[in-house]
């Protein structure tokens, strides 16, 4: 557990403020101010589009799924290794407006700025300028900027630029630009990768401007997808306004407007921008899609689209908000409510796309979907919003075929195995050892597949997509270990990597056993249910995946003899067969600056060597799995990890903080907790600037609700063992479950219970069977 950073903006329930420009800050301050809606991702970068450098920003402008690839370039390459990369690639930008007073340009790095903000309204999903400026020649205007990433229409960016002439009557100009001379900053925020994309990487197939739309389309050079965009305006007054001029070049085009300005009369320009990509329609229909789209929203207007984005928002988080009071409850609030925020917007929403570790946010990890988003993010949405939880499910149910053709690779003749990181559904980790070895990644899709069905009692789902998932997920377990003599006919896997990146390509890490065996388990009990239920559903699985029922035997067979590594000294599971042999780490031979970036700063056999584990491996297992672990169990495997672990991943204290709470280690739970919450808003790693940390964010989530109110969901029920933190009076959440709305409050010394939605719910609390029969109907219970 680190030592906590002071506040970088002001502590606020709802809003994230900037009250100054600064270079210095402001890659980092792009992330903060990011907005998304699945699709589309823009940063939070400033309208008159700065010439900063490599390392203080990145106009970063990005569509969900559409990436470039370039040819790896291997020292040594393996059978197997991914031979093209996939990138999330950085788009076009057309947010940028540039405004003239008279001849001179509005920027904040000349004149004077008085009265600055820039304020994110993470309740309403709106990001706002506010400033006043006066120019080097004294001419002074109010400007207000506003931006959404609509979520009702989601291949719009809207925003309203407002002008003030304070103190002068004169012309303004304003310039609209497209800028598609871009490219990704990859030595910046991808440091480690060797094979791009270096340059510019769209081919420009069609730009044009006329005097109120701009557009352009252009092509990727090796992945061949096509993305086309534009912008239209509106200006006011419109008597005084008017376009004088238009261009277009090969990578840029710009539309000039001009106004003549009266002191104290509110100038308005609003601006619609289209991305779409040749997923949306077919390439040569791409210029009628956008410019459709962009009459559309210009039609609506700004201010009915931001109406529509605070209704969405609004929505969203009259399930999803978690309230808490208590001695510093303000900022664990802003932190909390941050990370929902940037969990929420980043999701894709369509059943073709997933979600980065980044979100849509920056190019770090190049945009890769990990195991980040069924394991840390899919139990947010399956609590709060269960129809993205399925559609991200569609996500990885859509790459089946490819995950089928690497487990091929791989050489498992039935199955499918899914990549560790990917955009496209194709294995992209070029690492194998801290990539393909990840087999976890199946386990951890069965894993969340098996969640969202018992929390939500979807069968049609489970009977169309879920059942063929964990068939296919559970036969590459089948065939990937043995029955080893030396370890009494137990069921080993070997060489394979947990979640612990430090502890590569060992036998039988606990994790993955573990997890291998309840997705065993799972597609057991599947395979169980249609035969009595649905034959024919069976029947058609049978035909379409060559599958027997012989299998199921075997499944039965593995699950009754998996291995896991045990201790009987201490009595605890080590991470894996080879743990308790490696040399003690010690942290004193270990500079400060160089602890944190271990993989960058020494050889990984130095690492590997080490008994110490790098994040929450066997520990996150428990969590996951809890019901089968005695308290006693828990508590000393926690213990001992305690002492083994460095946290030098994200993903790693909020979930030593769930098992913190199980095991009655209420403050160190609440320390984990508050590491974990501000995380990002704090830039706890330094490295914000390369985009959020999604995991973390929504762990924040998990260490409230299935940390600090013991949230379990153990065959379709649900468990709750709420404590409350000593410094808080009291917290408050919302869950989904089988269509019902039930809010828990948690207070000293009551809990109560209440059904906002839903015909009757079925609950335990500390082990006692409740149910409330009538909706508004609420359990209360003293403690």
């Amino acid at each position: 557990m680190g030592v906590r950073k002071e506040a970088i903006y002001p502590v606020q329930e709802w809003e994230i403020t900037e009250t100054e420009f600064c270079r210095e800050t402001n890659y980092r301050n792009e992330t903060t101010f990011s907005l998304s809606n699945g699709y589309i991702g823009t940063r939070g970068t400033y309208e008159e589009a700065y010439p900063f450098d490599v390392d203080t920003g990145l106009e970063g402008n990005f569509v969900n799924g559409f990436y470039e690839s370039e040819k790896i370039r291997y020292g040594e390459a393996n059978f197997g290794s991914p031979l093209l990369s996939q990138s999330l690639l950085n788009l076009p930008n057309l947010k940028e407006t540039r405004i003239y007073l008279g001849e001179e340009e509005f920027s904040m790095e000349a004149g004077r700025t008085e009265e600055y903000a820039r304020v994110l309204s993470m309740k309403d999903g709106v990001l706002t300028r506010r400033l006043l400026w006066t120019s080097p020649g004294g001419r002074k205007v109010r400007i207000e900027i506003r931006r959404l990433v609509s979520f009702d229409m989601k291949h719009i960016i809207a925003m309203q630029y407002e002008i003030l002439p304070v103190n002068f009557s004169g012309t303004v100009r304003i310039v609209s630009v497209l800028q598609a001379d871009v490219e990704n900053h990859t030595r910046k925020t991808n440091p480690i990768v060797d094979y791009g994309p270096f340059g510019r990487k769209l081919k420009p197939l069609e730009l044009w401007a006329d005097n109120t739309e701009i557009f352009y389309k252009g092509i990727t050079q090796t992945s061949r997808l096509t993305i086309a965009c534009g912008s239209i305006h509106t200006l006011s007054p419109s008597e005084s306004a008017a376009a004088v001029s238009h261009e277009a070049h090969a990578c840029d085009g710009a539309i000039y407007f001009e106004v003549q300005g009266k002191e104290g009369e509110k100038i308005t320009l609003e601006k619609f921008i289209c991305y779409a990509s040749d997923r949306d329609a077919a390439e040569g229909s791409l210029d009628t899609f956008v410019s459709d789209m962009l009459r559309k929203a210009k039609a609506r207007g700004y201010r009915q689209l931001e109406e529509k984005q605070k209704e969405y928002m609004h929505q969203f988080w009259e399930t999803a908000d978690i309230e808490i009071e208590g001695e510093n409850s303000m900022e664990l609030q802003q932190g909390i409510r941050f990370n929902l925020f940037h969990v929420f917007q980043s999701a894709g929403r369509d059943g073709r796309t997933g979600m980065g570790a980044k979100g849509l946010s920056g190019e770090g990890y190049e945009g890769h979907y990990f195991w980040d988003t069924e394991m840390y993010v899919l139990p947010v949405f399956i609590y709060t919003d269960p129809e993205v939880a399925r559609r991200l499910l569609d996500y990885r149910y859509g790459t089946l075929e490819q995950a089928r053709a690497r487990a091929r690779v791989l050489g498992h003749e039935k199955g499918a195995l899914f990549p560790w990181r990917t955009i496209n559904g194709e294995e992209a980790s070029t690492y194998y050892p801290l990539g393909t070895a990840q087999y976890h990644i199946n386990a951890d899709i069965a894993y969340a597949l098996a969640l969202y069905l018992q929390a939500t009692g979807d069968l049609s789902y489970f009977k169309e997509k879920g059942a063929e998932l964990l068939i296919e997920t559970a036969r590459v377990w089948a065939d990937a270990g043995s029955f080893a003599e030396c370890r009494g006919g137990k069921y080993c896997i070997c060489s394979v990597t947990g979640p612990d990146e430090y502890n590569v390509l060992v036998d039988n890490n606990f994790y993955t056993n573990l997890m291998a065996r309840e997705n065993l388990r799972d597609a057991v009990n599947a395979v169980a249910y249609l035969r009595e239920q649905d034959p024919a559903c069976l029947e058609a699985l049978e035909k379409k995946l060559g599958f027997s029922m012989d299998e199921a035997g075997l499944w039965e067979r593995i699950i009754e003899n998996m291995y896991f590594p045990y201790d009987e000294a201490r009595q605890i599971y080590p991470l894996d067969d080879g743990f308790m042999m490696r040399r003690p780490w010690d942290e004193s031979r270990i500079p400060p600056e160089k602890r944190a970036w271990l993989y960058e700063n020494y050889h990984p056999l130095f690492i590997m060597r080490h008994r110490m584990s790098k994040q929450a491996d066997a520990i996150l297992g428990m969590y996951l799995h809890s019901s089968l672990f005695t308290e006693e169990e828990l508590r000393r495997n926690y213990d001992f990890y305690q002492e083994v672990t460095l946290h030098h991943s994200s993903l790693s204290t909020c979930i030593f903080g769930i098992v913190a709470c199980e095991i009655g280690y209420v403050e160190e739970a609440y320390r984990y907790f508050a590491d974990s919450a501000r995380m990002d808003l704090d830039d706890y790693h330094n490295n914000f600037y390369a985009g959020i940390h999604a995991a973390n964010m929504a762990g924040t989530w998990q260490a409230i609700v299935n940390g600090f109110a013991g949230l379990r969901c153990c065959n379709s029920e649900l468990h709750f063992k709420p404590i409350l933190p000593p410094l808080w009076k009291k917290y408050t959440f919302k869950i989904k479950y089988r269509g019902s709305l039930l809010r828990v409050c948690v207070e000293k010394d009551r809990l109560e219970f209440t059904l906002e939605k839903g015909e009757s719910i079925q609950f335990y609390v500390h082990s006692k069977k409740v149910r409330i029969s009538e909706e508004g109907g609420t359990y209360i219970e003293k403690v």
